[in-house]
């Protein structure tokens, strides 16, 4: 990337009806699908019918009975694809799944606010807000844009349903509220009109066959916002 990130990660979501209680480091180990060093260093936040978290080496677990959420901060990111494949392919395939979403989030520094100030202009300029714009100074103490998300509707050569959204936001985790930005690309995948055990098998291939390609252009959109800043 044209700045290295400060923290960067990414992760994998998926969407359908989970029994979160069943997903501890135990169950994993059991099948396989960690270590049992692993299992016996978990950091196992909570497991309950509702909610079951755990931290182990590189890997960030959460299930709620909606969502499966699997992240991590150190590469090779490939391994949360291999890890949701297995998971759903291998030992619950019956487990209803419509939705997945591969996401990539960045945090890195700017060289100083006026430059993170340009790029927020640059992304959301204040002229077309008239007049109330104008009270918005490039000063770091009246305000400017806190959020900004774009969408892209259905991709070519995708099912329908999908999107690609891009949120660009101040960092709230580096740079002291003032040189930090924050780039997340989710790239959304739904299912639509099929069982749920077909689609259970479709989101995972389309997890397996798009997981790389979803990185390379994520991280091209990233690189062109940081390319903003050096203008």
């Amino acid at each position: 990337m044209r700045i290295e990130p400060e923290i960067a990660g990414v992760s994998v979501v998926m969407i359908g009806n989970f029994n979160p209680s069943i997903f501890t480091p135990a169950w994993f180990g059991w099948h396989g699908l960690i270590s049992e060093k692993m299992v016996d260093t978990a950091d196992t936040k909570i497991v309950h019918p509702q909610i079951s978290e755990f931290n182990v080496d590189w890997l960030q677990m959460q299930v709620v009975p909606e969502r499966f959420l699997i992240n991590t901060t150190q590469a090779p990111y490939v391994r949360v694809q291999d890890l949701a494949v297995r998971i759903f392919r291998e030992h619950l395939p019956h487990t209803p799944l419509d939705t997945m979403g591969i996401n990539r989030e960045v945090h890195f520094l700017v060289e100083s606010f006026d430059e993170r100030d340009q790029l927020g202009r640059l992304l959301a300029p204040t002229d077309p807000w008239g007049e109330w714009g104008k009270k918005l100074e490039p000063d770091g103490s009246h305000g400017g844009v806190t959020s900004i998300t774009m969408t892209q509707v259905s991709p070519e050569g995708r099912p329908p349903g999908g999107q690609i959204n891009v949120t660009v936001e101040p960092s709230n985790r580096i740079g002291q509220g003032r040189l930090g930005v924050y780039v997340r690309v989710n790239d959304h995948y739904a299912i639509e009109n099929v069982e749920s055990e077909m689609g259970t098998s479709k989101i995972v291939e389309l997890l397996e066959e798009n997981f790389d390609e979803s990185l390379r252009c994520a991280d091209q959109i990233i690189d062109h916002i940081m390319s903003l800043t050096r203008r």
